[in-house]
């Protein structure tokens, strides 16, 4: 979606290696893999990716959609000079950051619920053009399952795809 958007690279994190090789073939030029790694260890590979990439060290735009603490933490710790960092993920953890970094790097920390209803045409537009493609990233199953879906992923946990429930009653 960043790529869609116009963003020149994109450089993914995640945990999971299936992710991360799907992630390659949907935009993401770079992945780093979190798995069992602190931010310091994440940070020091965004860090060489730049450099042997002559990628720039400022500006970067940093969506955090995992809601989870160590996710915010660590989109906290690569927030840098004229950086946004933009909160997609939600999740009940509180955080720790020094407001002032802020202030010293000039950057930003966005929240947002979702998309605003006026970029609806816009979006829909790019997904029915295939500029953005979802259907590999979302699952649709019928509404009739959606105690089994809950189930199945509450014992899993995250999905490797959204499912969407539609109504089959």
């Amino acid at each position: 979606m960043a790529k869609a958007l116009g963003a020149k690279t994109v450089i993914g994190m995640a945990r999971n290696p299936e992710k991360l090789q799907r992630a390659l073939s949907y935009g993401c030029d770079f992945v780093i893999s979190t798995q069992d790694k602190t931010s310091k260890d994440v940070a020091g590979e965004f860090s060489a990716i730049r450099k042997a990439n002559g990628l720039p060290n400022v500006s970067w735009k940093i969506f955090e959609v995992s809601g989870t603490k160590a996710g915010q933490d660590l989109a906290l710790d690569l927030l840098s000079f004229t950086g946004k960092m933009i909160v997609v993920g939600f999740g009940m953890a509180k955080n720790e950051y020094s407001i002032s970094r802020l202030m010293a790097f000039d950057a930003e920390i966005i929240g947002t619920w979702g998309c605003l209803p006026e970029y609806y045409p816009i979006v829909l537009g790019m997904v029915q053009s295939k500029k953005i493609d979802i259907d590999p990233f979302v699952e649709v199953r019928p509404m009739s399952t959606i105690a089994a879906t809950f189930d199945e992923i509450h014992k899993a946990g995250s999905p490797a795809k959204r499912v969407v429930l539609k109504p089959d009653f």
